[in-house]
């Protein structure tokens, strides 16, 4: 297999760190997996976890406590030429509102490590939720396909370990006047989005508890329907476009990630084969 099953865990003294290391415990005790645990940020090493160490000492889980790291992304890429781990589990910073002239950390996170990220929210387990991929299947480009796939196997799989339902959501543009008519009616363009989802969700053989398709930027419409179904977890792809276009174009994940009340687990694209690899088996 190209993943090998081990989870790195970054910790800190913020508010939602001992929040990413109870969801990584969680999901390391479902797939079998061993925690690695490595400190990141300014604040005294470990400070504030000793209770949750002694526990997780205690869970019979494979874990090993690891080095103190400056760069976090540098290390993650370091390691990715080594060791493909699982997943990266860290809790997300406070909401990036404040103006700055560097993008917030967990974006530089976003655009710049390899591996599958998801940053923790919320304390609320899984399992019994909903898993909302966020799909843009209307985009027609090859390596657009494959994404939408990684986030679609990740969502079910996530889904079906936790008992948890499967949903999707798409956002579609708002009409366009002068253009081809798929283009200007919304009927036309929900029923083309639509047919596209359930195109995609056939070829994969999945059938979610619902599909959500609504007009507007994806920043707006995914945390719109994550808020009404009071999901658990969103997946989601980016482009982890960087340097000038991610300042000036961002990136979808990006954009959703301070409007979301929930987790969320992010993807960089070629992930797909590699992921049906790591949930089917050999």
């Amino acid at each position: 297999m190209l993943f090998s099953k081990r989870i790195l865990v970054a910790l800190d003294d913020s508010a939602h760190g001992l929040r990413a290391l109870t969801r990584a415990r969680l999901i390391a005790e479902r797939m079998g997996a061993e925690l690695e645990l490595v400190w990141i940020g300014a604040g005294e090493p470990w400070h504030g976890y000793q209770e949750a160490l002694e526990e997780l000492a205690d869970s019979g889980l494979r874990w090993q406590r690891g080095e103190t790291v400056d760069s976090l992304e540098r290390m993650i890429r370091q390691r990715w030429q080594q060791d493909h781990f699982a997943l990266l589990v860290k809790g997300c910073d406070q909401r990036h509102d404040q103006p700055s002239l560097l993008a917030p950390r967990d974006w530089q996170l976003l655009r710049d490590t390899p591996c599958p990220v998801l940053l923790v929210k919320n304390p609320a387990r899984w399992a019994g939720g909903r898993i909302l991929a966020a799909i843009d299947p209307l985009n027609e480009r090859e390596s657009a396909d494959r994404h939408n796939q990684s986030v679609l196997l990740m969502a079910a799989c996530i889904a079906q370990q936790a008992g948890a339902e499967l949903h999707t959501v798409c956002a579609t543009l708002a009409p366009m006047w002068g253009a081809e008519p798929k283009h200007q009616a919304p009927a036309l363009i929900e029923q083309n989005a639509r047919q596209a989802v359930e195109a995609l969700l056939d070829r994969l053989r999945l059938q979610p508890y619902a599909n959500h398709i609504g007009e507007g930027p994806p920043h707006f419409w995914i945390p719109k329907v994550a808020k009404q179904l009071d999901a658990s977890l969103v997946v989601i792809g980016t482009h982890a476009r960087g340097g000038l276009k991610g300042v000036l174009l961002g990136n979808t994940a990006e954009q959703v990630l301070d409007k979301l009340e929930t987790d969320i687990m992010v993807l960089r694209p070629g992930l797909a084969d590699e992921l049906k690899t790591l949930l089917v088996g050999d």
